[in-house]
Order: C-alpha cells, then structure tokens, then sequence
C-alpha cells in the first residue's frame, strides 16, 4: 500500500515537472490573487451596509363581543386580521388586512378559519397575491361535529410592494371569540 504522504510527494513532484514556476508566473498569481481578495472585500462590504432584514408578521380576527359570526357577504371581502401578535417589519397592515413585500426574497404564509354549527354558512377564505388566487381553504356547512377548522399554508417568491392578503368567498361566514383562532401569518425564509 502506497503511504499517503507517498503520493502527495509524487503529485508534487509531477506538477513541479509539467508546470514550471516563473516568477512572472508568480507575479501573474499574485495579482489574481489581489483581484479576488479586492472583489470579495467590495462584495462583504455591500453585504455590511445591507443587512437581512426581518420580516416576520402574524395576526388574528379580534372581536368586540364575546362571540360574532363574521359574513356571509355578497362579495368577496378581504379579511382584516386586526389583533397583530407580531409585526416585524411593519409590513402588515392590520387596518387593511395587506402585507405589502418590503424585500424581495421567498416568504412563507398561512391561514386558518374557524367554522362553528348554530349557523347555515360554509367557510371558506383565499390566499391572495397581487390580486390573483394563490390557495383556498373551504370548508362545508357544520355538521356533526361541534366546530370545524380549515387552513392552507403557500411559499411565494414574491418582490418587494407584492401585496398579500386574505379574502373571504362570496357568501361564506366564519366565527370569531376570544380563543383567537382566525389566523394570518408570514415571513420571509
């Protein structure tokens, strides 16, 4: 068995023979060498002056009231999360239900609906980006059961003024109390 060291000596050796050192080889090394250092000195610095920023939100439907049905509309309604749990960033607006993409960069949402029986509506709420529909969560009438609860979750390449939110369907309803479990989140990955 050939000893490690053995063949390093040898590789060496090969490449001292087929490449021959000059010293404007050196020198032609050594100024490659400063270029790239240069480069990636300009590159750590443009890094230091534009930090990750962070960019995280989540929210749920508040209510006034102990309970309250919230729908059915005639049209589809953005969803206004207005208990902000975390807003990092600012960049979701809980006066307007709209997470506005401050940075450019891969984000991850999700959303959850609740849907209790007492009452004739489905549930059922769109994921919606820039106006178009990513996802949906739907869920039908009650039934047997006392409460039923509906989500979807997305990741989005999105650039920065994209504009994210919810909207509710056309004629479906979802219920809101104290236990918070309407819910609006995102961040970026």
């Amino acid at each position: 068995m050939i000893s490690p060291k053995l063949i390093v000596f040898l590789v060496s050796v090969y490449v001292a023979e087929t490449h021959p050192t000059t010293d404007s080889h050196i020198s032609d090394t050594v100024a490659e060498l400063k270029s790239q250092i240069e480069a990636l000195q300009k590159e750590l610095e443009t890094i230091k002056q534009h930090p990750k920023i962070g960019v995280a939100f989540s929210a749920t439907l508040q209510t006034q009231k102990s309970y309250e049905f919230i729908g059915p509309f005639n049209g589809d309604v953005i969803l206004k999360y207005d208990n902000v749990i975390t807003n990092v960033g600012s960049a979701y607006d809980p006066s307007t239900g709209i997470f506005t993409v401050p940075v450019k960069g891969v984000y991850f949402f999700t959303f959850v609906l609740f849907n209790p029986i007492g009452h004739n509506h489905a549930s059922g709420a769109k994921l919606i980006k820039n106006g178009e529909m990513v996802v949906s969560a739907t869920d039908n009438l009650p039934g047997a059961d006392s409460e039923d609860t509906t989500s979807n979750t997305v990741i989005l390449d999105l650039e920065v003024s994209d504009r994210v939110y919810i909207e509710m369907f056309s004629g479906r309803a979802i219920y809101t109390d104290g236990n918070r479990r309407n819910t609006f989140s995102g961040h970026l990955l």
